[in-house]
């Protein structure tokens, strides 16, 4: 009998347990933080902008140590250097930074990595290894797979720019974790008061602040890019920092509704919780959250056959986008695009697009000062 009730206790929990599964909680059909055509943009950024940076669970405000440089190397036209870069009271990261020579600085761009479940590197998803380094292979197959075979970290350096990309936690010096282990490292997080999510906007923030205080970077002029989880991160911190005025993101843009499906990335735990904030989506969904960076320069490449990106969720995110930004009289500053022959991917032919879409940028007249039209 005993084993019997055994028998029928493990078939039982093998039910509830797939049953927790496959019963997830709604998204909404509307959220409450929504701009609306009656509200001033102006303010309801301001409110809600807030209400963003309170769901990060941020680090307390500590004093860090001074950032260290640890090494340089020489790539022609330009040299790379290595830093280490405290981020918070419980983190620091090392970047890459790259350097041009014998030409002006013509902006910065904080290179934000993707996820890809591929943790052994991070910044050199996007940065050329230094020649010395045990990751040259890992990190030319990335990019051979992801980036077109392009470095863009060292494409954008040739042409001119300062560029930097750190490692987030759980990757490259900063991991490598195990796939199954970010759920501990955000379990661990949250049980000290912190998130995952929130602890690597922070950082983001910071990184983008370090940019900032560089005297060799135009004041002004720093974009934000990156594909993926990375494209998710460009965006977001263009939303919450000052000191960024521009973003490029390739291939992370949707709505809850579509990515909030049964068995999608974003309702399995591990990866997502780098992409989700505690309690933000009661108020916001995620083209709200993009919005909070108008009326800045925003550039969005999805791919129309991009099997974690569903393309009605893109259309309808672009159009609450381009509401918004209208309403600052910015809608020049907005560029959305649907490759639709393209995957999951940043290829060379959009990568041509963006330089060209930077140098734009960068040569335009400020738009930060911009106000919402009246209604």
């Amino acid at each position: 009998m005993s084993r019997l009730c055994g028998v029928l206790w493990l078939g039982l929990s093998c039910l509830l347990a797939e049953a927790s599964t496959t019963l997830p909680v709604s998204p909404a059909s509307t959220y409450s933080g929504s701009w609306q055509e009656q509200q001033p943009a102006a303010s309801w950024q301001q409110q809600q902008r807030q209400f963003y940076l309170e769901a990060l669970l941020a680090p307390v405000a500590a004093t860090l140590a001074p950032a260290e440089l640890l090494r340089q190397e020489d790539r022609g036209s330009y040299k790379a250097e290595l830093w280490q870069i405290p981020l918070s009271g419980i983190s620091h990261s090392k970047a890459i930074v790259l350097l041009p020579k014998n030409q002006p600085i013509k902006a910065a761009v904080l290179l934000l990595h993707d996820h890809g479940a591929y943790f052994v590197i991070g910044k050199e998803k996007m940065i050329r290894p230094f020649a010395d380094s045990a990751f040259k292979k890992a990190a030319k197959d990335w990019v051979d797979k992801y980036y077109g075979g392009q470095f863009i970290g060292d494409e954008l350096a040739a042409q001119g720019y300062l560029v930097l990309a750190a490692d987030t936690s759980g990757f490259g010096e900063r991991g490598p974790i195990q796939y199954e282990q970010q759920q501990q490292l955000a379990a661990n997080l949250l049980a000290t008061g912190h998130s995952l999510s929130g602890l690597s906007a922070y950082e983001d923030m910071q990184l983008a602040q370090f940019l900032a205080k560089r005297p060799d970077v135009p004041k002004g002029k720093i974009a934000a890019l990156g594909f993926s989880m990375g494209a998710y991160r460009a965006w977001q911190v263009a939303a919450l920092s000052e000191h960024i005025q521009a973003a490029a993101a390739i291939c992370w843009f949707n709505t809850y509704q579509q990515l909030l499906q049964p068995n999608a990335n974003l309702t399995k735990g591990q990866s997502s919780f780098y992409m989700l904030h505690p309690g933000l989506a009661r108020q916001l969904d995620i083209p709200d959250q993009v919005s909070l960076m108008a009326p800045k320069a925003l550039y969005l490449i999805n791919g129309g056959q991009d099997p974690l990106m569903p393309v009605q969720g893109v259309i309808q995110g672009q159009q609450q986008l381009k509401k918004v930004w209208q309403a600052f009289g910015a809608e020049a500053a907005l560029r959305t695009e649907i490759w639709t022959e393209a995957r999951h991917e940043f290829n060379q032919q959009q990568q041509q697009q963006v330089w060209s879409w930077l140098d734009q940028w960068r040569l335009a007249p400020s738009n930060e000062k911009l106000v919402p039209q009246s209604h």
